[in-house]
């Protein structure tokens, strides 16, 4: 959400098409108070400074085609484009008048509002270094024990240190995937060292992927700021000190609002940490696969190959420069598919949502029709095992030194198990048959199967 006291106009000049002149005069601005050592200047030693500042950069300032330049032509077009300028600034926030106490002039000075955008715009400027987040993290946990007093302002600085680490993780995986684009875009090789070697590797390797894992290396680190953060989660005691003083300091202003406060931050410490390992797993893919495409690409630009391989990375390197045409005549003679990386989401397709309207008919479909002598063949195939000698050396088995058993003993498993039974009943009339079968009322449960009461004992 934005701060209701912010200006209605603040985003108007960054919506400019004179935009960077806006951002470049108000950084001027900044440095101008900077090197005068005051927080505000008198409009007239403001604008002088400013002149100055142009005549050194040879900057041209040109603004007067905005649709709001009201300026009168003084014969000065510098003077009039500057004082339209600060005239913008003031209606927009981003300056404001001090016309208080005795000076003979008012006095301009940088706004709240507009100390954050030069810091913003400064940050976005350059690529800042990874280099010490972890370490503060851990140093500032480690300093609530030693300085209670200040244990509030020290989980605050960790927290920040934890969220700047977050930040500057997502802000590298972009910065490796512009790179990655470039890739595709060099085609020289020596354009394509160039990027590598003064870009990536610099912005890349030397500002992130060095320190994070040597400096401020986050497996050195995780476990001792986990532990530190368990316990000071656990330590009742400490807590309430810190928060007591907090309200004496009046940095906080109850002690519920401390508690939430400071669970709230060490908590968010503590799930970082305990999943900053996926973070780091991506960025490590991302730079794998990075170096990777370089290397194969280096190789397709510098191969001399006269082989068929080399012949189809010929074709494949002069591409950009060839004309539909020549692709269409190109596939009566080859072949050509488009090839991606394997990767986990590969096999992954959304299916299609199918909406079906009123109109739509719904087609039944006819029930598959099975011949007799299908059905007779299935039946013959199966009764096929379960012949009169299979069956009895089935009740050998099954007696295993018995004289006689219970459908209580019988044991079924399978459906062949159950089919057993069935013919164990219909076969007890043949006199080859080496067992008695006596059946008797009542259902007998096994397991999910039902079969009728019945005794069976050996002949004679």
């Amino acid at each position: 959400m934005l701060p209701k006291d912010l200006p209605n106009r603040f985003f108007n000049p960054l919506t400019s098409k004179h935009k960077e002149a806006y951002i470049h005069v108000l950084l001027l601005i900044e440095t101008a108070l900077e090197q005068s050592k005051r927080i505000a200047l008198p409009r007239i030693a403001l604008i002088t400074d400013l002149r100055r500042a142009f005549q050194r950069e040879n900057y041209t300032l040109d603004v007067s085609d905005e649709e709001e330049y009201d300026e009168v032509p003084s014969g000065d077009f510098e003077q009039d484009n500057l004082a339209f300028t600060i005239r913008q600034f003031l209606r927009c926030g981003w300056i404001d008048l001090d016309e208080s106490g005795d000076y003979s002039s008012d006095l301009l000075f940088i706004t709240l509002f507009g100390k954050k955008l030069t810091g913003f715009l400064k940050d976005l400027g350059k690529m800042e270094d990874q280099s010490g987040y972890v370490v503060s993290t851990y140093s500032n946990l480690q300093q609530v024990r030693i300085m209670p007093e200040n244990g509030l302002v020290c989980i605050q600085n960790a927290f920040e240190s934890t969220e700047r680490l977050l930040t500057s993780l997502e802000m590298m995986y972009s910065k490796i995937k512009k790179y990655y684009s470039a890739i595709l875009e060099n085609t020289k090789p020596e354009k394509l060292l160039e990027s590598h070697l003064y870009g990536y590797v610099q912005d890349v390797i030397d500002k992130f992927i060095y320190p994070i894992k040597v400096d401020d290396s986050v497996d050195r680190f995780k476990g001792p700021i986990l532990d530190i953060v368990q316990n000071l989660e656990s330590d009742t005691s400490l807590l309430e000190q810190i928060i007591n003083t907090a309200i004496q300091a009046k940095r906080i202003r109850s002690e519920e609002d401390g508690w939430a406060l400071l669970l709230k931050m060490l908590n968010y410490i503590k799930q970082s940490y305990e999943n900053i390992g996926s973070y780091i797993y991506q960025l490590d893919e991302k730079n794998q696969t990075y170096i990777r495409i370089t290397r194969q690409k280096l190789t397709y630009m510098l191969s001399m190959d006269t082989s068929l391989k080399g012949n189809i990375i010929a074709i494949l390197r002069d591409a950009k420069d060839k004309p539909d045409d020549d692709w269409y005549k190109l596939s009566h003679c080859i072949n050509i598919f488009d090839i991606k990386q394997v990767t986990e989401e590969s096999s992954r397709f959304r299916s299609k949502r199918k909406e079906r309207t009123v109109d739509d008919e719904l087609l039944i479909e006819d029930d598959v029709i099975i011949s007799q002598e299908d059905i007779d063949s299935v039946i013959d195939s199966r009764i096929a095992k379960y012949t009169m000698s299979n069956v009895n050396d089935f009740i050998h088995q099954t007696f295993a030194g018995q004289e006689h058993f219970k459908a209580h003993d019988f044991v079924l498993e399978n459906d062949d198990d159950y089919l057993m039974a069935i013919y164990l009943s219909l076969n007890s009339t043949d006199n080859r048959c080496e067992y008695l079968y006596e059946g008797s009322d009542g259902i007998v449960s096994r397991g999910r199967y039902k079969i009728p009461e019945f005794t069976i004992s050996k002949r004679g």
